[in-house]
């Protein structure tokens, strides 16, 4: 399993995204990412949300992978953080991966969270349907004006599942998936993870 790819998968999913956005209503998603945004605004921060910077709440509260690693507790027992884990005024990106030790295929797995900036828009869920993802339905997410969505990807050995969840001021992106007896973070566990985040 090559750990490269599977860093890569959250970047992927945005360049379809973006490429399926093209074809939606631009008035609709305009008024409704005005709401949306409203909503968020007032969720995350007391004061202007940055589409470039995340909102200094989050700064202050994931200073390093340490202050996320408990929301993916269960699922990183065994795990090693990457030596590259850290945090900025632009996201936070933190990985745990397989001990160099380890012999057994069944013992190969990766987990990802990246918390970033967003783009001051929300993707259109009918849009994610097309571009193959699937929307996954969640109340504390939808409350807030957000969405999520994930793709399921299998291999001989594990079965890898990218999640997002995304606000107009902020994305959370978890890879996980289900290995052998482990915990599994599927689409939906994955949501939990990030709504825990969030403090949803």
């Amino acid at each position: 399993m090559n750990r490269h790819r599977l860093a890569a998968l959250p970047a992927l999913l945005a360049c379809a995204l973006i490429l399926g956005a093209c074809s939606s209503d631009d008035a609709s998603s305009s008024s409704d990412s005005d709401s949306a945004s409203q909503t968020a605004d007032a969720s995350f921060s007391d004061g202007d949300v940055s589409v470039e910077t995340l909102d200094a709440d989050l700064l202050a509260k994931f200073t390093s992978c340490d202050d996320v690693a408990p929301a993916v507790e269960q699922y990183i027992e065994g795990l090693d953080a990457d030596p590259n884990n850290g945090s900025s005024d632009y996201g936070v990106y933190c990985t745990w991966t397989t001990p160099e030790a380890a012999t057994s295929l069944d013992d190969i797995r990766t987990v990802e969270v990246m918390i970033e900036t967003g783009n001051g828009a929300v993707s259109d869920p009918a849009v994610l349907g097309t571009a193959g993802l699937d929307v996954l339905s969640d109340s504390a997410v939808e409350a807030e004006g957000g969405v999520a969505y994930t793709m399921n990807m299998g291999t001989d050995v594990a079965g890898i599942t990218v999640t997002t969840v995304e606000f107009p001021d902020v994305r959370v992106s978890v890879t996980g998936g289900q290995w052998a007896e482990f915990p599994s973070l599927d689409g939906p566990a994955a949501v939990g993870v990030a709504t825990e985040l969030l403090g949803l």
